[in-house]
Protein backbone atom coordinates (compact mmCIF):
# COMPACT_ATOMS: atom_id res chain seq x y z
CA UNK A 1 0.00 0.00 0.00
CA UNK A 2 1.20 3.64 -0.83
CA UNK A 3 2.30 5.68 1.97
CA UNK A 4 0.77 9.27 0.78
CA UNK A 5 2.16 12.58 2.12
CA UNK A 6 -0.17 15.50 0.18
CA UNK A 7 -2.96 16.51 1.17
CA UNK A 8 -5.88 16.53 -1.93
CA UNK A 9 -5.27 20.50 -2.67
CA UNK A 10 -1.65 20.12 -3.26
CA UNK A 11 -2.06 17.00 -5.43
CA UNK A 12 -4.67 19.18 -7.44
CA UNK A 13 -1.85 22.03 -7.41
CA UNK A 14 0.83 20.06 -8.69
CA UNK A 15 -1.41 18.60 -11.15
CA UNK A 16 -2.30 21.76 -12.85
CA UNK A 17 1.63 23.16 -12.94
CA UNK A 18 1.90 20.15 -14.95
CA UNK A 19 -0.72 20.52 -17.02
CA UNK A 20 0.15 24.45 -17.27
CA UNK A 21 -2.89 25.51 -18.69
CA UNK A 22 -4.08 29.28 -18.18
CA UNK A 23 -7.49 29.10 -18.91
CA UNK A 24 -7.95 26.29 -16.74
CA UNK A 25 -5.30 27.88 -14.06
CA UNK A 26 -8.76 30.63 -14.31
CA UNK A 27 -11.37 27.98 -13.41
CA UNK A 28 -9.38 26.23 -10.44
CA UNK A 29 -7.30 28.20 -8.87
CA UNK A 30 -8.16 31.86 -9.72
CA UNK A 31 -6.22 33.40 -7.07
CA UNK A 32 -3.26 30.40 -6.20
CA UNK A 33 -6.05 28.40 -4.06
CA UNK A 34 -8.24 25.34 -5.09
CA UNK A 35 -11.87 26.90 -5.16
CA UNK A 36 -14.84 24.60 -4.51
CA UNK A 37 -16.23 24.40 -7.94
CA UNK A 38 -12.93 23.21 -9.40
CA UNK A 39 -13.18 20.98 -12.08
CA UNK A 40 -10.01 19.17 -10.68
CA UNK A 41 -12.34 18.37 -7.76
CA UNK A 42 -14.40 16.35 -9.59
CA UNK A 43 -11.27 14.51 -11.58
CA UNK A 44 -9.51 13.12 -8.84
CA UNK A 45 -12.97 12.04 -6.85
CA UNK A 46 -13.45 10.25 -10.36
CA UNK A 47 -10.08 8.61 -9.50
CA UNK A 48 -10.57 7.70 -6.42
CA UNK A 49 -13.88 6.37 -6.69
CA UNK A 50 -12.76 4.73 -9.64
CA UNK A 51 -9.91 2.89 -7.68
CA UNK A 52 -12.12 1.90 -4.97
CA UNK A 53 -14.34 0.06 -7.20
CA UNK A 54 -11.27 -2.08 -8.38
CA UNK A 55 -9.31 -2.52 -5.39
CA UNK A 56 -12.45 -2.47 -2.80
CA UNK A 57 -10.11 -4.19 -0.27
CA UNK A 58 -7.74 -1.34 -0.16
CA UNK A 59 -11.15 0.94 0.96
CA UNK A 60 -12.26 1.54 4.51
CA UNK A 61 -14.84 -0.38 6.12
CA UNK A 62 -17.78 0.11 7.90
CA UNK A 63 -21.16 -1.10 9.21
CA UNK A 64 -24.42 -1.21 9.07
CA UNK A 65 -27.78 -3.08 11.28
CA UNK A 66 -31.07 -3.98 10.07
CA UNK A 67 -33.75 -6.82 9.59
CA UNK A 68 -33.69 -9.06 7.48
CA UNK A 69 -37.09 -9.93 6.38
CA UNK A 70 -37.24 -11.47 2.54
CA UNK A 71 -35.92 -13.29 0.02
CA UNK A 72 -34.13 -10.30 -1.63
CA UNK A 73 -33.63 -7.61 0.42
CA UNK A 74 -32.47 -4.22 -1.08
CA UNK A 75 -30.75 -2.83 1.79
CA UNK A 76 -30.39 0.53 0.14
CA UNK A 77 -26.79 1.73 0.57
CA UNK A 78 -25.22 4.61 -1.03
CA UNK A 79 -21.75 3.99 -0.41
CA UNK A 80 -21.73 0.27 -0.95
CA UNK A 81 -18.71 -1.51 -2.26
CA UNK A 82 -18.61 -5.42 -1.08
CA UNK A 83 -19.02 -7.09 1.63
CA UNK A 84 -16.61 -8.61 4.12
CA UNK A 85 -15.49 -12.21 4.02
CA UNK A 86 -17.30 -13.41 7.04
CA UNK A 87 -19.06 -9.54 7.82
CA UNK A 88 -22.41 -10.65 7.40
CA UNK A 89 -23.94 -11.67 10.92
CA UNK A 90 -27.54 -12.86 12.15
CA UNK A 91 -28.70 -12.15 15.22
CA UNK A 92 -31.03 -15.20 16.70
CA UNK A 93 -32.07 -15.54 20.07
CA UNK A 94 -28.95 -15.12 22.12
CA UNK A 95 -26.65 -16.01 18.94
CA UNK A 96 -25.01 -14.48 16.28
CA UNK A 97 -24.66 -16.63 13.10
CA UNK A 98 -22.35 -15.70 10.36
CA UNK A 99 -24.00 -15.92 7.12
CA UNK A 100 -21.88 -17.61 4.18
CA UNK A 101 -20.90 -15.76 1.19
CA UNK A 102 -22.22 -18.23 -2.11
CA UNK A 103 -22.23 -17.11 -5.91
CA UNK A 104 -25.19 -15.61 -7.34
CA UNK A 105 -26.10 -19.03 -8.97
CA UNK A 106 -25.89 -20.86 -6.23
CA UNK A 107 -28.30 -18.90 -4.28
CA UNK A 108 -30.60 -18.89 -7.36
CA UNK A 109 -30.36 -23.10 -7.34
CA UNK A 110 -31.13 -22.70 -3.42
CA UNK A 111 -34.32 -20.07 -4.25
CA UNK A 112 -35.63 -22.39 -6.73
CA UNK A 113 -35.20 -25.66 -5.13
CA UNK A 114 -37.21 -23.85 -1.58
CA UNK A 115 -39.71 -22.46 -3.48
CA UNK A 116 -40.86 -25.64 -5.37
CA UNK A 117 -44.11 -26.72 -4.86
CA UNK A 118 -45.40 -23.24 -4.91
CA UNK A 119 -45.13 -23.23 -1.20
CA UNK A 120 -41.84 -21.63 -0.24
CA UNK A 121 -39.78 -23.39 3.00
CA UNK A 122 -38.66 -21.19 5.59
CA UNK A 123 -35.70 -21.16 8.19
CA UNK A 124 -33.03 -19.25 9.38
CA UNK A 125 -30.92 -18.37 5.64
CA UNK A 126 -27.65 -19.77 6.36
CA UNK A 127 -26.35 -18.57 2.63
CA UNK A 128 -26.34 -15.30 -0.02
CA UNK A 129 -24.99 -12.94 -2.02
CA UNK A 130 -25.53 -9.59 -3.05
CA UNK A 131 -26.29 -8.06 -6.52
CA UNK A 132 -25.96 -4.40 -6.51
CA UNK A 133 -27.36 -3.41 -2.96
CA UNK A 134 -29.76 -5.98 -3.04
CA UNK A 135 -28.54 -9.29 -0.51
CA UNK A 136 -30.19 -12.45 -1.73
CA UNK A 137 -30.61 -15.95 0.76
CA UNK A 138 -31.20 -18.95 -0.07
CA UNK A 139 -34.45 -19.53 2.18
CA UNK A 140 -37.48 -17.11 2.98
CA UNK A 141 -36.92 -16.73 6.73
CA UNK A 142 -39.14 -17.66 9.10
CA UNK A 143 -39.04 -14.79 11.08
CA UNK A 144 -37.43 -11.11 11.41
CA UNK A 145 -33.46 -11.78 11.66
CA UNK A 146 -31.58 -8.35 13.09
CA UNK A 147 -28.39 -8.02 11.15
CA UNK A 148 -24.89 -6.44 11.13
CA UNK A 149 -23.35 -5.95 7.83
CA UNK A 150 -19.63 -5.01 7.35
CA UNK A 151 -18.28 -3.82 4.32
CA UNK A 152 -15.94 -1.73 2.08
CA UNK A 153 -16.97 1.88 1.10
CA UNK A 154 -16.93 4.06 -1.63
CA UNK A 155 -14.89 7.17 -0.09
CA UNK A 156 -16.20 9.90 1.19
CA UNK A 157 -15.65 12.98 -1.04
CA UNK A 158 -12.16 14.42 -0.13
CA UNK A 159 -11.73 18.14 1.29
CA UNK A 160 -8.91 20.40 0.82
CA UNK A 161 -6.86 18.88 3.64
CA UNK A 162 -7.83 15.24 3.54
CA UNK A 163 -4.60 12.81 2.43
CA UNK A 164 -6.43 10.36 0.26
CA UNK A 165 -4.98 7.04 1.26
CA UNK A 166 -5.32 5.06 -2.09
CA UNK A 167 -3.81 5.23 -4.43
CA UNK A 168 -1.12 6.38 -4.51
CA UNK A 169 0.08 10.17 -4.93
CA UNK A 170 1.91 9.70 -8.15
CA UNK A 171 -1.31 8.01 -9.80
CA UNK A 172 -3.92 10.57 -8.71
CA UNK A 173 -1.71 13.51 -9.90
CA UNK A 174 -1.16 11.48 -13.45
CA UNK A 175 -5.13 10.93 -13.64
CA UNK A 176 -6.09 15.02 -12.94
CA UNK A 177 -3.10 15.59 -15.52
CA UNK A 178 -4.13 13.61 -18.32
CA UNK A 179 -7.90 14.82 -17.47
CA UNK A 180 -6.74 18.75 -17.80
CA UNK A 181 -4.91 17.33 -20.99
CA UNK A 182 -8.74 16.12 -22.37
CA UNK A 183 -10.20 19.34 -20.84
CA UNK A 184 -7.82 21.43 -23.34
CA UNK A 185 -8.27 18.53 -25.96
CA UNK A 186 -4.50 18.30 -26.04
CA UNK A 187 -5.08 14.11 -25.35
CA UNK A 188 -7.82 12.48 -26.93
CA UNK A 189 -11.00 11.46 -24.82
CA UNK A 190 -10.18 8.87 -22.80
CA UNK A 191 -6.54 9.07 -22.01
CA UNK A 192 -7.11 9.55 -18.42
CA UNK A 193 -9.01 6.54 -17.94
CA UNK A 194 -6.39 5.06 -20.75
CA UNK A 195 -3.90 5.68 -18.20
CA UNK A 196 -5.25 4.51 -14.76
CA UNK A 197 -6.60 1.24 -16.24
CA UNK A 198 -3.31 0.20 -18.73
CA UNK A 199 -0.70 1.69 -15.84
CA UNK A 200 -1.83 1.88 -12.43
CA UNK A 201 -4.55 -0.46 -12.44
CA UNK A 202 -2.81 -3.14 -14.15
CA UNK A 203 0.09 -2.56 -11.62
CA UNK A 204 -1.67 -3.13 -8.89
CA UNK A 205 -3.15 -6.29 -9.91
CA UNK A 206 -0.23 -7.40 -10.58
CA UNK A 207 0.99 -6.72 -7.29
CA UNK A 208 -2.14 -8.92 -6.09
CA UNK A 209 -4.05 -6.20 -4.75
CA UNK A 210 -7.09 -7.47 -6.68
CA UNK A 211 -7.14 -10.20 -4.67
CA UNK A 212 -9.48 -10.30 -1.71
CA UNK A 213 -7.95 -11.22 1.70
CA UNK A 214 -7.85 -14.99 2.59
CA UNK A 215 -10.76 -15.86 5.32
CA UNK A 216 -8.62 -17.29 8.64
CA UNK A 217 -11.65 -18.84 9.38
CA UNK A 218 -14.38 -21.38 7.99
CA UNK A 219 -18.05 -20.88 9.26
CA UNK A 220 -20.01 -23.80 9.99
CA UNK A 221 -23.32 -24.88 11.17
CA UNK A 222 -22.99 -25.81 14.63
CA UNK A 223 -26.28 -27.89 14.39
CA UNK A 224 -24.07 -30.37 11.88
CA UNK A 225 -20.73 -29.97 14.15
CA UNK A 226 -22.18 -31.04 17.69
CA UNK A 227 -19.31 -31.79 19.83
CA UNK A 228 -16.61 -31.07 18.15
CA UNK A 229 -14.52 -29.61 20.53
CA UNK A 230 -13.52 -33.10 21.23
CA UNK A 231 -12.19 -33.01 17.28
CA UNK A 232 -10.20 -29.94 17.62
CA UNK A 233 -13.13 -27.31 16.67
CA UNK A 234 -14.79 -24.43 18.84
CA UNK A 235 -18.10 -24.58 19.99
CA UNK A 236 -19.43 -21.54 18.37
CA UNK A 237 -19.60 -23.53 14.81
CA UNK A 238 -16.11 -21.58 13.67
CA UNK A 239 -12.53 -23.78 12.62
CA UNK A 240 -9.53 -22.97 15.04
CA UNK A 241 -6.19 -23.06 13.00
CA UNK A 242 -3.40 -24.24 14.80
Amino acid sequence: MPVNRRTRDQILIEALDLADLPELDQKDRPSATIVSTAFSIQWLQRCLDVMAQEFPWASEITSTTGNLTALNQDLGLTDFILDVRGGFLLRDGGSTIPMIRRNFSDIMIYQTKNDAGGTPVTARPAFYTFTGTTVRVDITPDKTYPFTLWYYQMPAAAGASTIPSFPSDHCMIEFVFWRAMEWARKAPPGAAMKYLREVEIAAYRAAGLNQEPEADHIPLDPQQFRGARRRGWDWQGWEVRA
